[in-house]
């Protein structure tokens, strides 16, 4: 079935998955109905849910379409879901026809954007306070640093207990220099 021209309708079962982290891609989908999670490391001991989009018109994947990066999630049916394919040689066209659409992926960006850097800003002020107590004494370990910032980082971020430590190191060294 198609959605306007070329936009292809997909009716996805519960637990059914939509795309996986990793793989290439080109297009972007639009929920009009279901809800569908987004999980790093799906399936695996380091699974790590990110999201959960319910509302109508909410958008995912746009990476996959405005920048042509590879899938940085998993996306998964957790209830029967129909959602809207959008390839990069009908969005314009799309968009134009249902600008109601291009301005909720906006404001579905701009929110998680927001979440995403709270959180990385109390996550910086953690790890700023613990490497400076690390200066201060030098006889902790980084494994007792790293156990530390990830309990502190549960409390304060309710992240769930089967995230490594390791990736709040990473997430800090990627913007900051190395810990090490």
């Amino acid at each position: 079935m198609e959605y306007d021209a070329g936009n292809k309708v997909i009716n996805l079962e519960k637990g059914h998955v939509l795309y996986k982290q990793g793989e290439e891609c080109s297009t972007m989908f639009l929920l009009l109905s279901g809800a569908i999670g987004l999980y790093l490391n799906y399936g695996t001991k380091d699974q790590f849910a990110l999201i959960v989009l319910s509302e109508k018109g909410s958008s995912l994947g746009e990476m996959g379409l405005l920048e042509g990066e590879a899938r940085n999630a998993t996306a998964v049916a957790l209830a029967d879901s129909v959602l809207v394919e959008i390839d990069e040689s009908h969005y314009q066209e799309f968009i134009a026809k249902h600008p109601e659409y291009a301005l909720k992926m906006f404001k579905d960006l701009a929110g998680r954007f927001k979440v995403v850097t709270e959180e990385l800003l109390n996550a910086q002020d953690i790890v700023k306070d613990l490497v400076a107590e690390i200066e201060s004494d030098k006889t902790k370990s980084k494994k007792s640093v790293r156990e530390r910032l990830k309990g502190i980082a549960d409390v304060l971020l309710d992240v769930p207990k089967d995230v490594p430590p390791d990736l709040y190191v990473t997430c800090y060294s990627r913007t900051h220099g190395n810990l090490h």
